[in-house]
């Protein structure tokens, strides 16, 4: 863990702002392990792992290859090669990264700011990154079912691709509520089109509609909220993903191979439809800026 980042953690948790997860009481930090009255937390690598029950540790370690594989990828995919940066291309609308500016406005180094599902990369300086595994720039081991987070005390969430791995997508909204301060904010995207990808599972997708009415039904503010990546790049993924499934080997590797190019020549057209009213009927990821009143 960067140095910067243990550092921020192990402060909050002397200030009582993280937390054990099951009883909400402050930790104590005991040789290797983080203590509360009742329960006990190893520090991994000087990382604390705060799940509550210690079966889902195992769990998620086993069943979470698949994932260690991906961040691996992305980390070598962030290194500056001309096709990655291709391949990477933001075709992100401007009102998603509109809303991502904001969430950022009006925050200073005091204002604790937590990415949900964080990592390998950070998408802002100022956010600690929580993830189920002690995953590559991960600050903080944890569920987002059960946040080690004192209730009302973060200023901003940032979660990007997580609600759909989420068993009980409702409970998750009701901690997000439960420890953001009155008027913090959340950035949240979430797939709509896009191919089954379990890190360990993937329960749902969701329209523009119903990721909106999940937060408003725990009593956000939706502040703004559409196409985050548009219908184009869900096309692009889509026929991938087709290619390598339902085509023998090693016949799959080939199409897929010969798709690649088209579908870098098809991406810029993304540009022009990812704007239009109606592109959310076939988006491949929606955001949701939202605020707790």
């Amino acid at each position: 863990m960067n140095d910067k980042y243990h550092a921020k953690v192990m402060e909050l948790i002397q200030q009582g702002i993280i937390v054990c997860p099951v009883t909400q009481k402050k930790l104590k930090v005991v040789g290797e392990f983080l203590k509360s009255q009742y329960e006990e937390y190893a520090l991994q690598d000087h990382v604390p792992v705060l799940i509550a029950k210690k079966s889902n540790i195992k769990t998620y370690s086993k069943s979470s290859n698949r994932m260690n594989m991906e961040y691996k990828k992305a980390m070598q995919l962030a290194k500056n090669s001309w096709l990655n940066q291709i391949r990477s291309y933001d075709y992100r609308t401007r009102s998603s990264k509109e809303a991502e500016h904001a969430l950022f406005q009006n925050t200073d180094n005091k204002s604790i700011c937590l990415s949900i599902g964080g990592g390998p990369q950070r998408q802002h300086p100022q956010l600690l990154n929580l993830n189920i595994g002690n995953f590559p720039n991960v600050d903080i081991v944890g569920d987002a079912h059960l946040l080690p987070f004192k209730s009302n005390t973060v200023d901003r969430i940032y979660s990007n691709a997580v609600f759909e791995h989420l068993h009980s997508p409702d409970v998750a909204c009701q901690e997000m509520w439960r420890v953001l301060k009155k008027g913090g904010r959340a950035y949240v995207t979430t797939p709509f089109l896009q191919a089954y990808h379990g890190y360990p599972n993937h329960y749902q997708n969701f329209t523009l509609t119903g990721h909106d009415l999940l937060f408003k039904k725990q009593g956000f503010r939706v502040i703004s909220s559409g196409p985050s990546v548009g219908p184009t790049m869900a096309l692009r993924f889509m026929i991938a993903k087709y290619l390598l499934h339902f085509f023998p080997k090693p016949l799959n590797l080939v199409l897929r191979a010969l798709w690649e190019p088209i579908s870098l020549i098809i991406g810029p057209l993304d540009l022009l439809v990812r704007n239009h009213p109606n592109a959310h009927f076939l988006a491949s990821t929606n955001y949701t800026l939202i605020e707790k009143i």
